[in-house]
């Protein structure tokens, strides 16, 4: 595969969101006394996740009928395992780009974690006003990467937001399957990513 930019999204792609999931599940059922267990509810995200709910959390929270919402914090987001070795191996090979539904303080968190510098491109949605999984969004990527989308990777956990826009748009695509949206199952060929990872340690040897 010729590639020249690798494009990344950063939940369950680079950041494990699983803690910060939990979080959320807890405080919201800690204020809504309906005898909804974790696990229950957690479950009821995965098969909104397998449902391509735009949100899961809200798809169990309307499934329990649970009016209140709890804000999602990245508090207890962490990188997963290797995400330093892979990108600073990685960037020595090619463009490193950040494409992601994330508010603009995501700047300063990849900063503290060490990660920034890897990227050379960073869009993020609260700061672009584009949003995943719209194609105008992967446009603009490809404008700001100066480069033709067969020789750009679009790296992420979603088969809907990450993989099917990108492969309309030309782009190689990749998908990891971990946390939350690994149960998806591709709707039609438009969605089957060109290659498929359980982890993001696996990436370098297959791009390297």
């Amino acid at each position: 595969m010729e590639l020249e930019w690798i494009f990344f999204d950063l939940g369950n792609t680079l950041y494990n969101e699983t803690y910060s999931d939990y979080e959320r599940v807890i405080n919201l059922l800690g204020k809504n006394n309906l005898g909804i267990s974790p696990s229950d509810f957690l479950n009821r995200m995965e098969l909104g996740a397998a449902a391509y709910a735009v949100s899961p959390f809200s798809y169990a929270r309307e499934y329990f009928g649970i009016e209140m919402n709890e804000p999602y914090s990245s508090e207890k987001e962490v990188l997963f395992e290797g995400v330093h070795e892979v990108l600073n191996q990685l960037s020595e090979h090619y463009h490193l780009g950040i494409l992601a539904n994330q508010p603009s303080g995501t700047l300063e968190r990849l900063k503290s974690d060490g990660i920034f510098t890897f990227f050379d491109i960073c869009l993020l949605s609260e700061t672009e006003d584009l949003y995943k999984p719209d194609v105008a969004f992967f446009e603009y990527a490809v404008k700001k990467a100066d480069c033709i989308p067969s020789k750009i990777a679009m790296v992420g956990d979603r088969l809907d937001n990450d993989i099917m826009p990108a492969k309309k748009l030309g782009m190689k695509t990749i998908r990891i399957k971990q946390g939350l949206n690994a149960v998806q199952k591709p709707l039609s060929e438009e969605y089957i990513p060109d290659m498929e990872i359980d982890s993001v340690l696996q990436l370098c040897t297959l791009l390297i």
